[in-house]
């Protein structure tokens, strides 16, 4: 049985990893839902205050 334990960790791992991808292959497809296949960039006369990005930042 001891044998078969890194063999059991190899197999969970992969599945751990096959799972983790499938998650990121599906917030990719929504992203790509909401955003096109070209997104935009930004506008560049949005800017956040610099302010209220400091007070944020040094909450977290």
């Amino acid at each position: 049985m001891a044998g078969g334990a890194p063999q059991y960790r190899s197999v969970m791992a992969d599945v751990t990893l096959q799972h983790q991808l499938d998650e990121v292959r599906a917030l990719l497809k929504r992203a790509l839902a909401l955003f096109g296949a070209e997104p935009v960039e930004p506008p560049a006369d949005v800017v956040p205050d610099p302010a209220a990005v400091q007070s944020w930042a040094r909450q977290y």
